[in-house]
């Protein structure tokens, strides 16, 4: 074989043995799984968080923080002014659910949602907020799920609620939604998580 065309013939060989590793090493590559999407942490059953609430009804609309310890069997929740001055106190217990307002006047009701409507004006969907922070949907309602790419959850809709979340943060209790929205007829509410603490 003249040494002009035993360069060719090397140089083609080479060539369709690249090529042909390549193939291979692309084919494994397809066929690696997927990553697993995040699984699902167990819902913390007491905690305190702090953050900043807005809440839009109708023509009207409020802002402030929120100051919230949850536990199995009671809540307490302080909605305050951007000033920092108190607006409601909710508390729940084995009674029902009391609310304070700014003026001292107590309001008593079976439930958060009924109560803080006919005294704020817009309904607290507390039965199914202790979960829906935390990106898990309310246990013993049905509800439909969606994650995005990476596995995350980021919509919930249940008990006539569309939440939606953005800005996954690591959190003292682990990674969770820091910016929370939540829409019902009318109704729009906004949360802003700025501390996460697990509660004993």
């Amino acid at each position: 074989m003249p040494p002009l065309t035993g360069f060719f013939f090397l140089r083609d060989r080479l060539f369709r043995y690249v090529w042909l590793v390549a193939a291979l090493l692309s084919g494994c590559a397809a066929l690696e799984p997927l990553p697993a999407a995040p699984p699902a942490a167990a819902v913390i059953e007491a905690f305190h968080l702090v953050g900043r609430v807005s809440v839009r009804y109708g023509d009207d609309g409020f802002s402030g923080a929120i100051d919230w310890r949850h536990g199995p069997a009671s809540d307490e929740v302080l909605i305050l002014s951007p000033l920092g001055q108190g607006v409601a106190q909710l508390t729940r217990d084995g009674s029902g659910v009391t609310l304070v307002t700014s003026d001292q006047r107590v309001f008593h009701a079976q439930d958060a949602e009924s109560l803080t409507e006919q005294v704020l004006g817009w309904r607290l969907p507390l039965a199914g907020l202790s979960y829906w922070v935390q990106a898990q949907p309310r246990v013993g309602s049905a509800a439909a799920v969606h994650r995005d790419a990476n596995g995350f959850v980021d919509r919930v809709t249940q008990d006539g609620w569309l939440v939606e979340y953005s800005g996954y943060r690591e959190f003292s209790v682990g990674v969770l939604p820091a910016r929370i929205f939540m829409d019902s007829a009318d109704l729009r509410l906004k949360l802003a998580v700025d501390e996460w603490r697990r509660e004993p």
